[in-house]
């Protein structure tokens, strides 16, 4: 099961993100906000991870497939 963050965590994790200067900084935040959240649950993971991937392309400027 997906992990669910307390109040405290929430703060945190929006404190790291507002605090990125940088795509590459932001992405890699993001990754790890990912990991931590699927926990253990490999469908949740491998939704994430075709979620960030798709992020880190457009960030990226290369289009997306449909």
């Amino acid at each position: 099961m997906a992990a669910h963050l307390s109040k405290g965590q929430t703060a945190r994790w929006n404190k790291r993100l507002a605090e990125t200067a940088t795509n590459k900084a932001r992405a890699t935040a993001l990754w790890d906000l990912a990991r931590l959240l699927a926990s253990t649950d490999d469908r949740a993971w491998a939704d994430l991870v075709l979620l960030l991937q798709g992020w880190t392309t457009e960030q990226q400027g290369r289009p997306t497939s449909p």
